[in-house]
């Protein structure tokens, strides 16, 4: 008997809770491609999903031409409901498992969907194919067997998330409880750093983490400046990965909100500046219900906490004990700032050729070769490798001899992702063009860098380079000779020279015909000039409207040359250009009263579906929030290019209809 009502009160509570989110939060659409892994062997399968959320209406789903690939096994199609920080989505999936059939880089296109009568389209995806390995095939097979007997089983997915149990026992709001002491005992933002003392150039990493004890919707409002330092962004996962910590005998999930590599720029006291959190946390209420007004006046949660069958108080009997009402509740957090003393270089010992490196390196210098004649050009390269401040590592100083002509350095770095300490190379390459042939001895090439554990100056060097040079084709011009015999005058003329013409009358010659006509000229031209001015002037808004989608496209021009150069703050002020200006040409919006609001009004007067305006606002979001986090990685600068193309065409089509 205990059993089955337990059952029930879990199943009633269940439904009761499903409903109350349903009810309470509304869902974005999203057509979206994934992949297990956009870099795979040519004997490696891998998993590709095709996922609507949210979707209304669905028919008519086309999937890509996956003719390079083969099918391993597939379609699966999924269904089911996920519940995240209390917001339910409904999602619609097709799986497949692919094998590639040679190697290169290939692009899956977007699939197609018809949503409550749109066309909806998802996002490409690149897959990069590498030469054979035998790993991780096992695995996959185990993954696609597992998902064929989730469909047969016809499972769904439930996934609320910050829902366990002491997290929801501290949920709760007693009667008489003070809501910010709460709220300031179970969220909170620290910033933990390595050390606090160093020399300038040194590394510091800190990493911001968020404390919680309490279901919570989190955003991150304010970012550190980092001023003094230059900073260098660990990636983190997306979404964030919780992990458990304990503070004060009381477990805690923590989420890490940022993790930086920092390099103190100068010497004193420097600050590292807070980061602001605001949330949105749900409380729970226990009020009495009508059968219970006037009743003994014990303690609600008594019952709740004394029932062995349900610690957690979302699984109470709502029905027959108590009404649960939620409270939303804004909390703004921030962490402390933390103090970072920076101590100057020492004086005594630094080296001449010393240049501000600080860490552990090493170096190695060679030339390309040893023997050309003067028409040749000789490349000598110096790359520096090792542990510390590798981006902002100087030039080191170069002694050429006089029979060379040296050139700016082309500059190279290979950082390794996500190193630390900050790790990877920088390569100077340095061009050299003999001038006198000979033997010429470049000197050796000398780096010094400072050693933060030794507290000392180190310096290493290659050995010289020895270069044969002999003599080319080309040969520097002699001074011409101004002898005697060389700088005659040529011989005098007598008489009438041939090229000399008969007197006419001016009257009668062309030229006096065509200056009469050139005033006319001008002012025909003066009147098509104010004319096509006038025009201009009137029908600017016009022709901004018609020539939007060339303007935009040519700007995401200049953002790919960007994403080639690895220039992501570039890229992504170039592409926000290229949006906002679409926008305001195209919806004749004056660029100053640009705003979100006004353009989803603008778009919905003109019928456009929610999932453009929905994809255009996130595109938009992922940009401000790129130029504040420097560092992205480049296949998520290539994931955005192509959604910028892809939002804008989209638009056309449908402002075009």
């Amino acid at each position: 008997m205990m059993v089955r009502l337990s059952m029930r009160k879990c199943i009633l509570s269940l439904l009761f809770l499903v409903g109350l989110a349903n009810c309470a939060f509304a869902q974005e659409f999203r057509f979206t491609t994934t992949v297990s892994s956009n870099t795979v062997a040519l004997d490696e399968s891998f998993q590709i999903q095709f996922m609507l959320e949210n979707g209304v209406n669905i028919t008519g789903l086309t999937l890509p031409d996956l003719k390079d690939f083969d099918i391993v096994q597939g379609p699966f199609e999924q269904r089911g409901q996920s519940i995240m920080n209390g917001r339910r989505s409904e999602y619609y999936a097709v799986l497949f498992a692919l094998r590639p059939k040679r190697l290169g880089s290939f692009t899956i296109p977007a699939a197609q969907a018809r949503v409550n009568g749109n066309l909806v389209k998802s996002n490409p995806v690149l897959v990069e194919v590498k030469k054979a390995s035998s790993q991780a095939q096992q695995q996959m097979q185990q993954q696609m067997q597992q998902l064929q007997q989730q469909q047969q089983q016809g499972t769904g997915a439930y996934a609320p998330r910050n829902r366990g149990g002491d997290e929801a026992v501290d949920g709760i709001l007693r009667k008489g409880e003070n809501v910010n002491e709460k709220l300031r005992k179970n969220i909170f933002v620290k910033v933990e750093v390595d050390k606090t003392n160093l020399y300038e150039g040194d590394q510091l990493t800190a990493t911001y983490k968020l404390y919680t004890r309490l279901p919570t919707n989190s955003s991150v409002t304010k970012v550190p400046a980092f001023k003094g330092f230059s900073a260098k962004d660990i990636d983190l996962p997306n979404p964030p990965q919780p992990t458990e910590e304990v503070v004060n005998g009381v477990p805690f999930k923590v989420f890490t909100i940022r993790k930086t590599l920092l390099f103190p720029l100068q010497s004193g006291t420097l600050e590292l500046e807070p980061v602001e959190v605001d949330n949105q946390v749900r409380l729970v209420k226990i009020v009495q219900n009508k059968h219970n007004k006037g009743g003994s006046g014990r303690d609600p949660f008594e019952d709740f906490f004394n029932d062995p069958a349900f610690k957690d108080p979302f699984y109470d009997d709502f029905f027959n004990r108590a009404d649960v009402e939620y409270e939303d509740v804004p909390y703004k957090t921030q962490c402390n700032p933390v103090n970072i003393t920076v101590k100057p270089l020492p004086a005594e010992g630094r080296p001449e050729s010393f240049n501000g490196a600080v860490g552990k390196f090493t170096m190695d210098a060679v030339v390309d070769k040893t023997k050309l004649s003067t028409d040749d050009a000789l490349t000598l390269k110096v790359t520096i490798s090792g542990q510390g401040n590798v981006n902002l590592l100087n030039t080191p100083k170069l002694n050429v001899p006089t029979g060379f002509e040296k050139y700016d350095p082309k500059v190279t770095d290979n950082i390794e992702k996500n190193s630390n300490p900050l790790s990877g190379s920088r390569t100077f390459e340095f061009v050299l063009m003999p001038t006198e042939a000979g033997n010429h001895v470049i000197p050796a090439v000398e780096f010094s860098y400072f050693d933060p554990v030794a507290n000392t100056y180190k310096t290493v060097k290659s050995a010289p380079f020895t270069i044969a040079i002999s003599q080319g084709k080309k040969v520097k011009s002699e001074k011409q000779d101004f002898s005697v015999g060389r700088n005659e005058l040529t011989n005098i003329e007598y008489g009438i020279l041939p090229w000399v013409k008969k007197q006419t009358w001016f009257i009668t010659s062309p030229l006096f015909y065509g200056l009469l006509l050139l005033p006319l000229l001008v002012f025909a031209g003066m009147t098509y000039y104010k004319r096509r001015k006038d025009y201009n002037t009137t029908n600017a808004a016009l022709l901004k409207h018609r020539y939007a989608n060339k303007v935009a496209l040519k700007r995401l021009e200049l953002a790919a040359r960007y994403l080639k150069e690895g220039k992501d703050k570039a890229f992504y002020e170039e592409t926000s250009r290229a949006v906002w200006g679409y926008l305001s040409h195209k919806l004749k919006i004056p660029f100053a009263d640009l705003s979100k609001q006004l353009i989803q009004e603008k778009l919905a007067a003109r019928s456009i579906n929610g999932s453009n305006t929905s994809e255009l606002f996130e595109l938009i979001d992922n940009c401000e929030v790129a130029l504040y986090a420097p560092g992205q990685d480049n296949r998520r600068m290539q994931g955005t290019y192509e959604k910028a193309v892809s939002i804008i065409s989209n638009l056309e089509d449908a402002l075009k209809n």
